[in-house]
């Protein structure tokens, strides 16, 4: 594409007939100068979100890298000041753990059998600190700082530039050793009249402080920053994205890709799912996403335990009372406050434990370097800080401003449009993973009124079977719903376990990984698009904008092939005369894919031990 596509936000078109301002898209990491250390981006996560009643988008970026705090930079184009703040990755947590993709695999009885057939990161770097921006013009030239601040732990100015050479030279002599070949895009950018925003960690603060940065801007369409972003990314890094909107969010400019679930570990919690979503997306000329959910923004969500045979517990997407801070701004001592925090459940997490410990003291009291545990299994006060003095107000404040304030604006803004009822709100979620020398465009949203919702739960089932002469059970009965059954023998896997991979019968291992690649349009069916023209309707769509019809007028696609037919089903085994023991009537819970939660191999976080 010749130019950046429109930052992240949703459409006021969506809402109404009027025009709207586009979003400028971009954002990398870059070290510092005096930095050997490639920083590379591995993952993304990104909310759009409209206000319908203050007219405003509002979206927020949490990026991962690898690299110590002092490489920590970030640059993103605009087309105008935007109102800087910070969100909370605790929210991308709960809206992963409410719509992450899952399996429910039910328990079948026994089959043939005479006698029992029996059965998404950071850095870990320490607590570094980075210069922060210098205030001034740095390197000269025409450039404009038309705004400096910080916010929560970032250290921020936006910049405007007469030239890329401008831009170029004011960013590496602030610490952003920006390459030459940024400079073509940056020119794009220039020449519209955009402004930078460029971002570092404040002074003293470490790599566990990063968080979301929010942007908010006059109404825009969605879109996703990948041209800057390939400057500083690993291979196959994870963009997930999370759009609340009119209807289901579809990429424009990006073709869809339906997931063959015969290719994943089914039996083994998907385990080998991000390769198979990496696969699938290769096979769709590398630039596509998959929607992994679609429907009413989830309100309650199920929660792992942290013991290991505990249940799930099901909880509310955002407990309000929990954040509730004003008990904490009364507070006189460390213990004071913990315990008004401990009993109103407040949530723990890496973002507001790096706001609590530096005043509480309680981790380094204790002797531990990982506070966020510590304070996970913290149930009472250290009787040694009984009488530390506090400032309850100032704690607070902060507690408010950089976590709780955020949190419980987004959600109930989330609540409101996602909702769904007679509105169609919607709530999506889609995934791609992508290297950056297929980062060529800037992924653009639009929405579908019509495309029906996605569920995030795949259900199926397994069974043990007695293959040979009923006296041994030596295989399973495997199914998926809407797919088939298949018997398969035994195999022994590397966790010790001999329940079989779907993924390497004989009968599947020649599937593709992507069930249907296809293209999506606001109105309409959705496209299959034949194997033999995935790079031509690839490169047909890469300028395609919402509001329009992706394929380009005279743009034919011929009838798509089936891409892979399913094995025929295994008939049931017969039950020897002798009687087969009955089976297995437990119900196996949801198994979460936990390679996925994150734009880029995120863990579910476990629950805290209180709770």
């Amino acid at each position: 594409m010749k130019t950046f596509k429109r930052l992240l936000a949703l459409a006021l078109v969506a809402f109404s007939a009027l025009s709207v301002p586009a979003w400028a898209c971009g954002g990398c990491f870059v070290p510092p100068i005096n930095s050997t250390a490639p920083i590379l981006q591995n993952a993304e996560r990104i909310l759009f979100v409209r206000d319908p009643a203050t007219k405003k988008s509002t979206v927020w970026v949490e990026i991962r890298y690898s690299g110590p705090a002092d490489g920590f930079g970030w640059v993103l184009p605009l087309p105008k000041v935007p109102k800087v703040g910070v969100g909370t990755s605790y929210l991308f947590d709960r809206l992963d753990l409410g719509t992450a993709p899952r399996f429910q695999l039910d328990s079948l009885n026994s089959e043939g059998c005479s006698s029992g057939g029996g059965s998404i990161g950071c850095s870990d770097a320490s607590l570094a600190s980075s210069a922060a921006l210098d205030r001034s013009n740095g390197g000269g030239g025409t450039v404009t700082i038309l705004q400096h601040d910080q916010v929560g732990p970032y250290d921020y100015q936006v910049i405007q530039a007469k030239s890329a050479d401008d831009v170029l030279t004011w960013l590496n002599s602030n610490g952003f050793a920006t390459p030459d070949k940024a400079k073509t895009v940056l020119a794009d950018h220039v020449a519209k009249g955009d402004v930078f925003v460029a971002v570092k960690l404040a002074t003293g603060k470490g790599v566990d402080q990063i968080k979301p940065i929010s942007l908010e801007m006059d109404d825009a369409e969605p879109c996703v920053p990948l041209r800057l972003t390939a400057i500083a990314a690993e291979n196959d890094t994870t963009i997930q994205v999370y759009v609340a909107g009119p209807g289901r969010a579809i990429p424009k400019n990006h073709l869809h890709v339906r997931l063959n679930p015969v290719r994943l570990d089914v039996l083994h919690g998907a385990k080998n799912y991000e390769q198979v979503v990496a696969a699938a997306i290769d096979e769709a000329a590398g630039r596509a996403f998959i929607t992994e959910f679609a429907g009413e923004i989830p309100t309650i969500i199920s929660v792992p335990s942290q013991y290991p045979y505990g249940s799930p517990s099901q909880e509310p997407l955002v407990d309000y009372t929990a954040i509730d801070t004003t008990g904490v701004a009364k507070a006189k001592t460390t213990c004071e406050a913990w315990n008004l925090l401990y009993i109103h459940n407040f949530p723990i997490t890496k973002e507001t434990v790096a706001i609590i410990d530096p005043l509480f003291h309680f981790a380094a009291q204790a002797g531990t370097a990982d506070a966020l545990t510590y304070y996970k299994s913290l149930t009472a006060c250290p009787l040694i800080k009984r009488t530390d003095a506090i400032d309850g107000a100032a704690l607070a404040a902060q507690l408010e401003t950089e976590f709780a304030a955020p949190l419980r604006d987004m959600t109930k803004t989330l609540t409101s449009i996602g909702a769904g009822g007679g509105s169609k709100g919607r709530f999506s979620r889609l995934v791609m993973r992508i290297s950056p020398d297929e980062m060529t465009r800037d992924p653009v949203f639009a929405f579908s009124g019509t495309l029906p919702d996605v569920s995030n739960v795949t259900k199926g089932g397994y069974g043990p079977v007695c293959l040979g002469d009923g006296s041994t059970q030596n295989g399973y009965r495997v199914t998926i719903a809407g797919m088939g059954s298949w018997l398969m023998a035994n195999q022994t896997q590397t966790d010790g376990t001999n329940l079989p991979n779907l993924a390497l019968d004989p009968r599947m291992t020649k599937a593709p990984a992507a069930l249907t690649i296809e293209l999506l349009d606001e109105t309409g069916e959705p496209i299959a698009v034949d194997a033999s023209q995935i790079a031509l309707a690839d490169q047909a769509i890469a300028g395609a904008k919402w509001g329009s019809s992706s394929l380009p007028s005279g743009t034919v696609l011929k009838p798509a092939a089936k891409r892979w037919t399913t094995p025929a089903s295994d008939a049931v085994i017969a039950t020897p005369s002798s009687g087969c023991i009955g089976g297995h009537t437990r119900q196996q819970a949801p198994w979460a894919l936990a390679g996925l939660l994150t734009l880029a191999g995120l863990a579910l976080r476990l629950r805290r031990a209180r709770k």
